[in-house]
């Protein structure tokens, strides 16, 4: 073989090579000052990668994943105790997550994982999704007994994770006042709506959802809805309307019980007053 050949040989093993690492999935994981990026077999490749069985409630079955701890990916990073990680996927979807949730590390309370899929073994679809899994990156949580996560962290389809201000300091005008009782179900609201809400719903421009309408503006729902009727589209949209590109699904009271959706209400009346 000439030396001709067997550089034309080397060039297109280093094409082929390039676009097989150019059409790899990455993970970005970043704090303010520095990012980092994995692909799937850096991260199938670590000592850390474990294997993780859970109830998966997006699958709705039980699933097994191969997974790094989501303390491991953070460790190293500049995190403050009240900041808040940005998800984002690669449809855009986004929510914060705080992270002391992340940062969990008892069994009996929830430990966050990054599962990884692994392309010669990939996972099913998702219910509803066509043919698309929950990969190549998904956040998922191994949740102990005293334990409660929004369904809104279950983050798939993940391409980064981000470190920001948590977010009454990124968006003030979402707060309550001082005089409002930690018990009293509008601070329960806006923590409700923090948890569930905000990843597709802004409240007058705050917040990144992109989803859905904004709750604030020009008018805030508690202003041309019966409360009767509010409390029943937060539980099932689907049950007072329908449309071909509807996205808001609803909320079994697992995940968002009667209380939840009465607080959320009570805290958009409680912003609605305000001018």
């Amino acid at each position: 073989m000439s030396w001709r050949i067997v550089a034309v040989v080397l060039a297109l093993a280093c094409v082929v090579l390039s676009r097989a690492q150019a059409q790899e999935a990455i993970l970005t994981v970043a704090d303010r000052g520095s990012t980092r990026t994995y692909t799937e077999r850096e991260l199938l490749a670590r000592a850390d990668v474990q294997t993780v069985t859970i109830a998966d409630p997006v699958y709705g079955r039980a699933m097994t994943y191969r997974a790094v701890p989501v303390t491991d990916l953070l460790s190293g990073l500049k995190i403050a105790a009240d900041d808040d990680v940005q998800t984002r996927a690669t449809d855009n979807f986004s929510i914060g997550i705080p992270v002391r949730l992340l940062l969990e590390s008892k069994p009996a309370e929830a430990q966050a994982f990054i599962a990884i899929e692994d392309p010669a073994a990939p996972w099913p679809p998702l219910p509803k999704q066509g043919t698309a899994s929950a990969g190549p990156f998904y956040l998922i949580w191994k949740i102990g007994s005293g334990a409660r996560i929004s369904s809104e962290y279950w983050a798939y389809h993940l391409a980064a994770l981000t470190v920001v201000d948590g977010p009454l300091e990124r968006w003030p005008a979402l707060a309550v006042g001082a005089e409002v009782p930690a018990n009293d179900p509008v601070r329960i609201g806006l923590q409700r709506y923090l948890e569930v809400c905000i990843a597709c719903h802004r409240f007058k421009g705050a917040g990144e959802g992109e989803q859905g309408p904004d709750l604030g503006q020009p008018m805030n729902p508690v202003q041309y809805f019966q409360l009767p009727a509010l409390k029943q589209l937060i539980r099932n949209p689907a049950s007072l309307r329908h449309w071909p590109d509807m996205k808001m699904p609803g909320f079994a009271k697992s995940r968002l019980s009667d209380s939840d959706v009465d607080a959320i209400v009570a805290w958009l009346a409680y912003k609605a007053k305000q001018r």
